[in-house]
């Protein structure tokens, strides 16, 4: 029986017959792609790969692999720039919400400028920028961090040693690029709660801020968190463009890897499957914490 789109809620359990025929092609066309791969690469191996993500020490432990290094620096620059987009994107979005006119022109060219440009053209800016004006400032910095007892903690948790310059570009790039979008979602969610809303509120006799707080702000959110966990996932994905300041994270760490190897295709496919673990995790993440959300009375 076919479902009609939006009336149920359909799983693995209760797939009809375009699924299970949708299903069926996919599978042949990844075991077509994987046997052409087999057929035209004679030493084609994926297995061989595994070192490089685990690889055993010396003395028996297991050890952490240059692409798991690699996957690890992905998720640390990825947080940091998406704490960053957040914050500004936030910002940008309350503020911006329900204005017009010239109240409304330094938001508005905030978000025009930066999702009008590339990317890897606002890396390069702010990657240059950094060399040439904040060298002194960064330098001092690395130096200063170095004759702390915390340093190690600050090389694992915010930027390895020596690349302090390249984490900031990286971090300020994506953290203001993703954070244009944001701020584009957060203004669409708070203008997508009614009028009426605010009026109702007023008439209850509550503060425009307990308003904004107890009737606005969940509103918002449950409207505005599956496009914010979207951007997330972009976020990761987007945090590549780092390699090619020479940033040791998976996508520069493949590179160095394809070089030395010369596995090509069985690399780019690792490094393609690790890119959708990070995003699946995240999905999934976000899908829980939605559907955890439940609307409370107002008390």
């Amino acid at each position: 029986m076919a479902y009609i789109l939006g009336t149920k809620q359909r799983s693995f359990k209760n797939m009809n017959r375009a699924d299970k025929l949708f299903l069926l092609f996919f599978a042949l066309v990844l075991a077509g792609l994987f046997y052409a791969a087999a057929l035209h690469f004679e030493d084609f191996s994926l297995s061989r790969l595994l070192s490089y993500l685990v690889k055993v020490g010396e003395d028996g432990t297991f050890q952490a692999g240059i692409l798991l290094k690699g996957v690890l620096m992905t998720l640390r620059v990825s947080v940091w720039c998406l704490l960053l987009a957040f914050l500004t994107g936030a910002f940008v979005g309350i503020v911006s919400a329900h204005k017009k006119g010239f109240s409304a022109l330094p938001s508005s060219l905030y978000v025009l400028v930066l999702r009008n440009m590339p990317p890897l053209i606002l890396l390069f800016l702010i990657f240059f920028f950094a060399s040439s004006v904040l060298t002194d400032f960064l330098l001092d910095a690395e130096y200063y961090i170095a004759k702390q007892a915390w340093k190690d903690w600050f090389y694992l948790l915010a930027a390895p040693e020596g690349q302090l310059d390249r984490m900031t570009a990286c971090v300020l790039t994506l953290g203001l690029y993703e954070g244009a979008y944001i701020a584009e979602i957060v203004r669409a969610g708070i203008e997508s709660v009614p009028h009426g809303q605010w009026e109702a509120g007023r008439a209850g006799g509550l503060t425009d801020w307990q308003i904004r707080r107890c009737i606005v702000a969940p509103q918002a959110l449950r409207q505005s968190l599956a496009p914010l966990a979207g951007q997330s996932i972009s976020t990761v994905k987007d945090s590549a463009i780092a390699s090619i300041i020479s940033l040791q994270e998976l996508t520069f760490q493949s590179m160095e890897l394809m070089n030395v190897s010369g596995r090509t295709v069985e690399l780019w496919i690792l490094t393609a499957f690790l890119y959708f673990c990070l995003c699946f995790c995240l999905e999934k993440i976000s899908r829980k914490w939605e559907s955890s959300i439940t609307w409370k009375p107002l008390h």
